[in-house]
């Protein structure tokens, strides 16, 4: 009997260890491909346009977060609980995607003319809104795909699914970049970040032309489901990607587009701590259930702690590689990046410990407290950067970031450390 139960351990993190190896190096791939993409753009654009590109993008993709209202986290959870019965709520969760996306859509276009007055004291990029504003319905079906992938756990899909969509970015900038004038770079280039799904979803769908015959299938239970789980998730998601973009906003506001660039750059290159996050989480979300079955809660947080020394590790070389790193992919014109840079590293060390802790959270129906958490970030944030910016500049945004990190390190592993797993 107890070597029965070591076999099953063991294959049980064999098994978690292939996926997250699946989903980090297909991460690594699609990321590295974003990343390249992101050089190209910032290159071409230099510091001012690309921080306009950059609160351009940050606006859309709030709206996307919106329109997608925590369904793609809590229908990983419901499905993969719920394996016999995922087509059925695949098309319900699409069906009920598209009418969302549609009205965040109608709000975009019709609140794009005071969207640029605000942001750019200026109309001129009202129109380009309300072009992007048609693309939040491709991503908020592609969302879905991709959950569905993430939920029956076959990860390899789910990797090539990101890997296809920023290849097809990447190679619709260099077009744009060899084929058309400076001056149009910018509105093409935030046009092919918005519509790239496009196509991609038409690939998929002329490879699955049965599943549209299936759309007329619509449960009413799964979507109440759903969505009573999707609300703490949007709640807490929208609270961390408006946390993520209020820095742009606020250099904008407070500052100068070629603040928002350097912040935007250092931002980008600082995003390889989310991306160890992203894969962890996305591996280990279908898996908790059954994990915290055999773990008791404090034995999962002191596991996931006894790994921070790898992460301190790649930070220090990262904070030494910096300077270099910067000056070599972006050019002497990004060099007030590299303290922003150094910075961000820091604050998104805390976030590769603290995310796969807060995991424990939906496993223990306690996704409120993580909204609880984040909507007490937000004003923080705010007056953080309120404070900061007009004193450090990118550099003062980025301090309020790492500030933030530490609460949350703080309230979460308080609250999971004084549980009790009578397990």
């Amino acid at each position: 009997m107890k070597q029965k139960f070591i076999f099953m351990v063991s294959s049980y993190k064999s098994k978690t260890l292939q996926d997250l190896l699946k989903v980090l190096s297909g991460n690594i791939v699609a990321q590295g491909i974003g990343f390249l993409t992101i050089i190209l753009i910032s290159r071409d654009l230099g510091p001012e346009q690309y921080g306009i590109f950059s609160l351009l993008l940050s606006i859309f993709t709030i709206a996307v977060q919106v329109s997608d209202f925590g369904v793609s986290t809590s229908y990983v959870k419901y499905v993969s609980e719920n394996l016999v019965k995922a087509k059925d709520i695949f098309v319900t969760v699409v069906l009920s995607k598209v009418i969302l996306s549609f009205l965040i859509t109608t709000v975009l276009f019709f609140t794009s003319d005071f969207i640029s007055l605000y942001f750019f004291e200026i109309s001129i990029y009202s129109q380009l809104i309300q072009l992007i504003a048609f693309s939040i319905f491709f991503h908020a079906f592609f969302g879905v795909i991709v959950s569905h992938f993430q939920a029956i756990q076959n990860f390899k899909v789910f990797a090539w699914l990101n890997i296809v969509h920023h290849t097809l970015k990447l190679l619709s900038v260099v077009l744009i970049a060899v084929l058309f004038e400076n001056e149009k770079h910018l509105e093409y280039f935030i046009l092919s970040y918005s519509y790239a799904v496009a196509l991609l979803l038409f690939l998929i769908l002329l490879t699955n032309i049965k599943c549209l015959t299936q759309i007329k299938i619509f449960n009413f239970y799964y979507f109440i489901e759903i969505y009573k789980l999707g609300f703490w998730v949007f709640l807490s998601s929208l609270a961390t990607i408006v946390i993520m973009r209020l820095d742009i906003i606020m250099l904008q506001k407070m500052s100068t587009s070629e603040e928002v660039g350097y912040y935007s750059v250092a931002m980008n290159i600082a995003m390889i701590f989310p991306l160890i996050t992203a894969s962890l989480v996305t591996t280990l979300l279908p898996k908790m259930d059954q994990f915290l079955k055999e773990r008791s809660v404090k034995e999962y947080i002191f596991r996931i702690l006894s790994k921070a020394k790898y992460v301190i590790g790649i930070l220090i070389v990262l904070e030494i590689m910096s300077p270099f790193v910067i000056k070599g992919l972006f050019g002497d014109e990004y060099i007030q990046s590299i303290s922003v840079f150094q910075i961000l590293l820091v604050a998104f060390t805390f976030g590769v410990i603290i995310n796969p802790i807060s995991l424990i959270m939906y496993s223990l129906n306690k996704v409120y407290l993580l909204t609880l958490m984040n909507w007490i970030q937000l004003p923080l944030n705010y007056f953080g950067n309120i404070f900061l910016i007009p004193l450090w500049q990118a550099d003062g945004a980025a301090i309020s970031t790492i500030l933030l990190k530490i609460i949350g390190v703080i309230y979460i592993i308080t609250f999971l450390l004084r549980f009790k797993n009578d397990k």
